[in-house]
C-alpha cells in the first residue's frame, strides 16, 4: 500500500477473498486457482478482476510465493477470466479444464469418485490431497502433462487414502470419508420409515459386499447379449434385435409361455429390459441399425464378479423414481420374505410420502404399489427373487404369493445399496 494506494487496497480485497482471514498457512496452489479461475469471476463484478488478479500477483511475490504469483500472473489465468467476460459456460469449462491440467486435483480413482457437494470429513480429506499433490509436483515426483502423470497422481491419491486419519486413527481417510457418507444418506431419507431401513443396513454397507458364489448366474442374460453383439448385429427396420436372437434368448433363458414363437423384441419384455441395461451400463452401441458391444463391454465379459458388480450398481436404476424404488424394494426384501401384498404395503407409504406424481398428480396408494413392478422386472430378469405361486383351484389360489430374494438377490441388493450410500453426492438430496 505504501508503495500503490490502489494496488494496496486490491490486495486487501485479494488476501480476504484468499484467506478469508484465517492467515498464511490456508494457501495452497489448489486455493489460489478456485479463487482467481473461479470465485473471483462468480462473486465480483467485472470490473474488478484484472485489478485483484494484479494485486493477488504483487501480493504473493510480497509472501515470497512466487509459484502462485506465477499462477496469478499466468496467460491462463487471463484466458480464464477472458472466457468468463466472454460467457459463463465457457469460463466454466475452461476453469474446470484448467484445474484438470494443473496436477493438483485429486483424480476420481476405483478407490473413490468425489462427490460435486461433500461433507466435513470429505473436504477436509481432498484438501489434503490437493497439498500432498501440490508438493510431489514441487518435489519432481511427477510433472503435470508429461507421461504417465495422471496415473502417479492416482497412485500417490490412493495411498494417502488407506493411510490413517489423524483425527480418527486407526481409521483411514476412506473409512472416515465412506461413514461420512452413509451418515449422511441415512439422514437424507425422507420419511422417517426409510430412514429406519437405511440405518439398519447402514454397518452392512461400509464396505463392498462380497458378490455372490456364482455370479454367472446372475450375469448370464447380459452376457449372452454382450458375446452376440461383439461382433457387431444388425436390428430389423423397427430397431429391433432380429428374430433368430429373439427365439435364441427365449428358448434359452425360458422367456415365452406362449404356444409358437414370439414375432418380435417388442414381445418379449425381458429383452427390452435387457437392452435398457446394457444401453445404460454404456456396455452396448447403437450406431443406425448395427448394435455393437462398447469397448467397456468387451472388457467385462472375461470379468464375471466385475459385471456382476456393474449390473448390482444400478439394479432396476431407469431414472430417479426406478432408483428409489430399487431401493425400496431392496429394504424390504433384505429384512425377510414378503407375503401377499406386504411388499406393495410397505413401500407404497413411502412413495406416497415423497411426493412422487404422475401427471402433475400425486400418486394413490394403489399406484404406488403397482409402481413396485417397474424395478421387479429387472431383479426377475437376472434371477435374484424367489417367487413362490400358489396352485389354483377352483378359479381361486391356494395360498398367498411369497416374494424373496435369493442368495445372488441378497449379495445384490447390498451391493446396490453400498453404491447409493457411498457413491458420490451430486447434488443436496439424497
Amino acid at each position: 500500500g505504501r508503495q500503490d494506494a490502489a494496488l494496496g487496497e486490491w490486495a486487501l480485497v485479494a488476501a480476504d477473498g484468499l484467506t478469508a482471514g484465517e492467515g498464511t498457512d490456508v494457501l495452497s496452489q489448489a486455493a489460489v486457482q478456485a479463487f482467481l479461475w473461479y470465485r473471483l469471476p462468480t462473486r465480483y463484478p467485472s470490473e474488478t478482476w484484472v485489478s485483484i488478479a494484479r494485486a493477488t500477483v504483487a501480493l504473493m511475490g510480497a509472501l515470497g510465493r512466487q509459484r502462485y504469483a506465477s499462477i496469478a500472473g499466468s496467460p491462463a489465468t487471463t484466458a480464464i477470466l477472458e472466457a468468463w467476460a466472454d460467457d459463463a459456460r465457457r469460463g466454466f469449462s475452461a476453469y474446470r479444464a484448467a484445474v484438470a491440467s494443473s496436477g493438483v486435483k485429486p483424480p476420481d480413482t476405483d478407490l473413490l469418485h468425489w462427490g460435486a457437494v461433500m461433507g466435513l470429513e470429505e473436504a477436509t480429506a481432498h484438501a489434503n490431497l490437493e497439498r500432498l499433490l501440490e508438493g510431489a509436483i514441487v518435489a519432481g515426483d511427477f510433472k503435470p502433462g508429461a507421461a504417465g502423470w495422471k496415473a502417479s497422481a492416482a497412485s500417490l491419491c490412493e495411498r494417502a487414502l488407506r493411510e490413517p486419519a489423524p483425527h480418527a486413527s486407526p481409521e483411514s481417510w476412506l473409512s472416515v470419508v465412506i461413514r461420512e457418507r452413509v451418515d449422511t444418506w441415512i439422514k437424507l431419507g425422507h420419511p422417517e420409515g426409510l430412514r429406519a431401513w437405511r440405518a439398519r443396513v447402514a454397518d452392512r454397507l461400509l464396505a463392498p459386499p462380497e458378490p455372490p458364489e456364482e455370479p454367472d448366474a446372475v450375469i448370464e442374460p447380459m452376457h449372452w447379449l454382450l458375446t452376440t453383439c461383439r461382433s457387431g448385429v444388425t436390428l430389423t427396420a423397427s430397431g429391433y434385435l432380429p428374430p433368430r436372437l429373439v427365439h435364441e434368448a427365449t428358448e434359452r433363458f425360458g422367456w415365452w409361455d406362449w404356444p409358437g414363437r414370439a414375432r418380435s423384441e417388442s414381445d418379449v419384455h425381458q429383452l427390452g429390459v435387457l437392452r435398457e441395461s446394457t444401453s445404460r451400463l454404456k456396455l452396448i452401441t447403437k450406431q443406425g441399425r448395427r448394435l455393437a458391444t462398447s469397448r467397456r463391454g468387451r472388457g467385462l465379459l472375461g470379468d464375471p464378479v466385475a459385471l456382476w458388480r456393474a449390473i448390482a450398481a444400478t439394479i432396476g436404476a431407469v431414472d430417479d423414481f426406478s432408483s428409489m424404488l430399487s431401493e425400496l424394494v431392496a429394504h424390504r426384501l433384505l429384512a425377510g420374505p414378503a407375503v401377499g401384498d406386504e411388499l406393495a404395503q410397505a413401500i407404497a407409504p413411502i412413495v406416497m410420502a415423497q411426493g412422487w406424481a404422475s401427471g402433475g398428480v400425486p400418486l394413490d396408494e394403489q399406484q404406488a404399489g403397482w409402481a413396485i413392478h417397474r424395478p421387479l422386472y429387472h431383479w426377475r430378469l437376472f434371477g435374484l427373487l424367489e417367487e413362490v405361486r400358489p396352485r389354483w383351484e377352483y378359479n381361486r389360489p391356494t395360498g398367498p404369493e411369497v416374494t424373496s430374494l435369493n442368495a445372488a438377490g441378497r449379495a445384490t441388493a447390498l451391493a446396490y445399496l453400498h453404491t447409493l450410500a457411498t457413491g458420490p453426492r451430486v447434488d443436496l438430496r439424497a
